[in-house]
């Protein structure tokens, strides 16, 4: 095995006991529920096949269901996000902007970029997590404030996750 499935390997375990054990348990009121483990999807490498991606988008929300006791409903989000990242990528960068074996992070693509792509994968994840949640359009003005709330929430969260792990370029 690689050093690179290593830290991916570790990552994913990292994020998954940290969205469980401390994320998950943090009350921030009925419309905030963040959600930091799909941080693992995102940092994945540009170059990944897509059934990769599918699969492991599968596996990382099928695990936090398994915890949260939440039926499938993690997994068909992070599922879903997983999908549509190849194509926010692809709308946001050109091919020649972008080395294949790099992995898009603050470091890689700027901080803009990130964020915009960050929020862009975790609106459409939220979105879908909370409309299957609630399973009704009578509840529309409801999914759409958690999912705004959520996304800057979790954005918030990511975003001081990655400063913490941020590689230091000194030599």
């Amino acid at each position: 095995m690689n050093n690179r499935a290593v830290i991916h390997i570790l990552r994913f375990l990292g994020l998954l006991f940290l969205q469980v054990l401390v994320v998950d348990n943090i009350r921030l009121g009925y419309y905030v529920h963040p959600y930091v483990y799909v941080l693992f999807i995102f940092l994945l490498p540009f170059n990944i096949p897509r059934w990769q991606l599918l699969l492991l988008g599968f596996v990382s929300g099928f695990f936090v269901d398994l915890f949260n006791g939440t039926p499938g409903l993690n997994a068909a989000a992070t599922v879903l996000m997983a999908f549509v990242r190849p194509f926010v990528i692809s709308i946001m960068t050109r091919r020649k902007d972008i080395n294949p074996n790099d992995e898009p992070s603050l470091s890689t693509m700027g901080v803009s970029w990130f964020i915009t792509y960050s929020a862009i994968l975790l609106t459409a994840h939220n979105l879908t997590l909370f409309m299957l949640e609630a399973f009704s359009f009578k509840l529309i003005s409801v999914v759409l404030t958690q999912t705004v709330m959520s996304v800057l929430c979790s954005l918030l969260l990511i975003f001081i996750i990655l400063l913490l792990f941020k590689k230091s370029n000194k030599k």
